[in-house]
């Protein structure tokens, strides 16, 4: 549009300026607020990020406090008290099946009572439920140790022998067994065996002979008291061996 067409249209030059400004300076104030916007939304969102931020280091403070406090007071215990505790906490983790868990806490009640054989007698039940033999049997000695007379321990301890084929230990503790309490038929039966696997067959047949005269009534004396006989070649007592294992499987199917 030429200036003439401009001035016969009515409008003027610097009226069509001035819109055009108008124009802009509108666009750059939409633009101004929206930039402002923007930058309200980030302040707000790292004000509540910083929030969130120091009110969980509170939180975790506070809770921190509380375990201080808990330490703190399980420091003042006595000995006993705490030996009492990882007593507890062990038994806890054994029912739910978590021996190596169990076995932590066992060691330090066994740290705490140095001399309470009760402790290292639980720590050797353990030792051998997890598979630790050879561990368990050093434990059942530190027992018996501290108490000479703990037949359980010396019995655990036979039975675990026994399973490592060490049948020279375990002969000398199942005669220290069986001399500690001689009307218990298994442990006579036990030393029986113990016998056997050394091929000493005639103290095995006189300690099993001994289990039978406690005991008539169970089946698995007479059998390998059979088989001994067996070895032997005295084929009489055999049989009467056997006669009687199957006269009490009767029996006791009789009872079922």
């Amino acid at each position: 549009m030429s200036k003439s067409e401009i001035k016969t249209s009515g409008i003027r030059g610097d009226d069509f300026d001035e819109a055009e400004r108008q124009k802009k300076t509108k666009k750059a104030k939409h633009n101004i607020r929206d930039v402002r916007g923007d930058d309200v939304k980030n302040e707000s969102s790292e004000v509540s990020a910083m929030v969130y931020y120091h009110s969980m280091l509170l939180v975790c403070g506070r809770l921190f406090g509380k375990l201080l406090d808990v330490y703190g007071s399980l420091v003042g215990l006595a000995p006993q008290d705490k030996a009492k505790i990882y007593r507890n906490i062990s038994n806890y983790y054994a029912g739910k099946g978590l021996s190596k868990k169990s076995l932590d806490y066992l060691k330090e009640w066994t740290r705490l009572e140095p001399n309470n054989p009760d402790a290292f007698f639980q720590l050797g039940l353990t030792l051998a439920s997890s598979g630790n033999a050879k561990s368990a049997i050093g434990t059942f000695s530190k027992v018996l140790k501290l108490n000479p007379q703990h037949k359980t321990a010396l019995y655990r301890k036979s039975l675990l022998l026994l399973k490592l084929k060490d049948y020279d230990q375990a002969i000398e503790s199942l005669e220290n067994l069986v001399r500690m309490n001689p009307l218990k038929a298994e442990f006579h039966y036990l030393l029986g065996i113990a016998y056997d696997r050394k091929e000493r067959l005639d103290d095995a047949i006189s300690a099993i002979q001994q289990a039978v005269s406690l005991d008539a009534e169970d089946a698995k004396f007479y059998q390998h008291l059979g088989f001994l006989y067996e070895r032997i070649e005295n084929h009489k007592e055999a049989a009467k061996c056997f006669s009687k294992v199957m006269e009490l499987e009767r029996e006791q199917e009789d009872e079922d």
